[in-house]
């Protein structure tokens, strides 16, 4: 069943996750909110760039205190490959035994605890947190609820500093993106009006049925 969600929710961008279909409401009210959002955190994936490239083993995705995502993202794990990889899923309750994964989901309420942890200076991970100001306590990609749909912000700050290239399609699907580059200052899209501290606010939680947000090839 996981299976078949992840690919019905993958093409239903306008509802939850990233995609190339049109915006389908009744798609999201058909998933619980942690198949949607593991959904999401393969999906992410595709649109993130990893320093030394492809020349690695197991794709590693850790998930800090929140059994259900792991179970979910487990289930995805059997079928699916990211970035031609076979998908290792880590669970637990401290970040002490989580090793170095490329993909951290932080679980909501834990983020705080991001401020005592540092990947290897080596390893680069990509830190998805799930909470009102995850993006401050260190998070790159931090899940909201808006409209009962699941969006998300993204803070280029940090993904800089772990040597993250993020691309611009999942960039304009997000609700709001810090840490806009100097260069990039001025230029933001119609929908993403600029912001006093150069970022760009950007409309797509505010998009409706008819104006669905649209990205590139899934994972």
């Amino acid at each position: 069943m996981l299976s078949r969600a992840f690919k019905r929710i993958g093409l239903a961008a306008g509802v939850c996750v990233l995609g190339a279909g049109a915006c389908a409401p009744a798609v999201a009210a058909e998933y619980s909110e942690e198949v949607v959002k593991a959904a999401y955190l393969f999906r992410l994936a595709s649109y993130v760039e990893w320093p030394g490239g492809t020349d690695r083993g197991d794709f590693v995705i850790a998930v800090l205190d929140s059994p259900a995502i792991a179970r979910e993202l487990t289930s995805l794990a059997r079928a699916h490959l990211i970035k031609d990889h076979p998908v290792q899923v880590r669970e637990s309750a401290s970040l002490r035994d989580l090793g170095d994964p490329d993909i951290l989901y932080v679980a909501a309420g834990r983020a705080g605890s991001l401020r005592s942890w540092r990947p290897a200076a080596s390893k680069s991970t990509l830190i998805v947190t799930d909470e009102e100001n995850g993006l401050r306590d260190g998070g790159m990609v931090n899940f909201m609820t808006i409209d009962r749909r699941v969006r998300f912000e993204v803070s280029l700050a940090a993904a800089g500093v772990a040597h993250l290239k993020i691309s611009s399609e999942l960039l304009a699907l997000a609700v709001r993106v810090i840490g806009v580059p100097q260069q990039s200052r001025g230029r933001c899209g119609p929908r993403q009006p600029a912001q006093p501290n150069g970022s760009c606010a950007v409309g797509v939680a505010r998009a409706g049925p008819s104006d669905p947000p649209r990205a590139g090839a899934a994972a």
